[in-house]
């Protein structure tokens, strides 16, 4: 964790400072007792940005050459909060420099891909996949200089490190959607990410209904990083009954082909009064069951982007902790293909803000520096991508180096994926992955 103690009144965010935050009353739907809320940017004023008189036009009033998107097809985020252990998903299990450095914590059980990896034996579905050549995984990655704090590194990803107060997939939306299609992107989880926040497009949020009164994501370690990571979003100011219904339709025609609305919802936020019972709420099956019906129809998203589900901040317990996470990526990373009609339109990435620190601290391990991505899917050409760290050549701090920058991976689903040219959403040039 950060320096900072845990702010005691994170634990529980009220509706009032929820709203305070955003700077706005929030306008949604509650159907079945879930809440479907709009989301746009704010302007430096605190006020929501209006309807753009030219759909695509920039800050600066200009109004650059809108890229045609491929149709048809949806990219699933996964976020991995707090910082995964990628040693520990990603297992160098043929280096003695890896059981050295972790004497407490190597798995030693893995799961064999090629004799030098393997993934955590709590991957099994996984493993399925990559034998079957439709996991691709991607080692060392990560970008330079990071100073390792959650939300500072959150922002970096979220931003892929640019400075105009928009996500990386909320660009690609302003390029390919804007404002004529409130079902573009739809977040799934505690509240709004930043991932998505862009200046011309929605931002579609399926929450609790008690989702003003959020259970936080655990890496939250301060009053100030859970209000900067809603700081740029307000209600869309043309919220209405009718575009708000709009959205409610559409989500429903979506998931019916499965199942309806309301049962797709019913086991994804558990009622705080029936946790003890039911189990904890927003778990990764079930938010990945929802994201699977929302893929199955003509109205799919471009992007679901999945976050809030775990905490991965294994600083202690990290032995059965990791375990019980590796197990719950595992199972719903099955459920969504299980529940997915056509597996040749979706394609699964993960993220994480960091990796973990090579060596135990003697209870888990402390924030670090490269990490591993999966892409996953059936248009994925499976295998490993980028070069593996080298635990013999760490940096001050005792991290791995990276050896390919996280804006490869975002590049290459760009290109590769959703049919734009990354630099129009990256603002610079980075190596495309021959893995799609």
């Amino acid at each position: 964790m950060n320096a900072a103690s845990p702010d005691p009144a994170c634990s529980i965010v009220t509706r009032r400072r929820f709203l305070a935050g955003l700077g706005a009353t929030a306008a949604t739907v509650v159907v079945g007792g879930y809440a479907i809320s709009i989301y746009g940017k704010r302007d430096g004023s605190g006020a929501a940005l209006g309807n753009p008189s030219v759909t695509g036009a920039g800050a600066g009033g200009t109004t650059p050459a809108v890229p045609t998107a491929a149709t048809g097809r949806t990219l699933v985020v996964i976020e991995m909060g707090g910082g995964n252990d990628g040693l520990n998903t990603v297992v160098p299990h043929s280096l003695g420099a890896y059981h050295d450095l972790r004497t407490d914590l190597a798995v030693t059980d893995s799961i064999d891909l090629d004799g030098e990896i393997g993934l955590h034996p709590n991957l099994p579905y996984l493993a399925e996949l990559y034998a079957e050549g439709d996991l691709a995984v991607i080692e060392g990655v990560g970008y330079p200089d990071p100073d390792l704090s959650h939300f500072t590194s959150m922002m970096t990803w979220w931003s892929a490190g640019a400075t105009i107060g928009t996500g990386w997939l909320g660009r690609y939306l302003d390029l390919t959607a804007g404002r004529d299609n409130p079902l573009a992107a739809i977040v799934i989880g505690p509240g709004p990410n930043p991932a998505v926040l862009g200046s011309e497009s929605f931002a579609v949020t399926i929450q609790d209904a008690t989702g003003l009164r959020p259970q936080l994501p655990e890496w939250v370690d301060t009053g100030d990083e859970l209000l900067g990571m809603w700081s740029g979003f307000a209600p869309s100011p043309i919220d209405s009954p009718g575009l708000l219904g709009q959205v409610h339709q559409a989500i429903a025609d979506s998931t019916r082909a499965a199942t309806s609305l309301d049962a797709v919802l019913a086991d994804v936020f558990v009622p705080e009064s029936n946790q003890n019972q039911a189990g904890r709420r927003g778990d990764l099956v079930d938010y990945l069951t929802l994201a699977a019906a929302l893929t199955n129809s003509d109205l799919a998203p471009q992007v679901i982007y999945v976050h809030g589900f775990g905490d991965f901040d294994t600083h202690d317990n990290q032995a059965g902790h990791h375990a019980d996470l590796m197990t719950e990526l595992n199972d719903g990373i099955q459920a969504f293909f299980t529940g997915v009609q056509d597996p040749e339109r979706v394609v699964v990435v993960t993220t994480s803000e960091f990796g973990r620190r090579a060596a135990s601290n003697g209870r888990g391990t402390d924030h670090g520096t490269a990490s591993s991505q999966f892409v996953i899917g059936s248009p994925v050409a499976g295998g490993r991508y980028g070069l593996p760290v080298d635990l013999k050549r760490l940096d001050a701090r005792g991290n791995p180096i990276h050896t390919i920058d996280f804006r490869s991976t975002y590049a290459t689903v760009l290109d590769r994926w959703l049919g734009v040219d990354h630099p129009a959403v990256l603002d610079a040039d980075h190596e495309v992955l021959p893995l799609l």
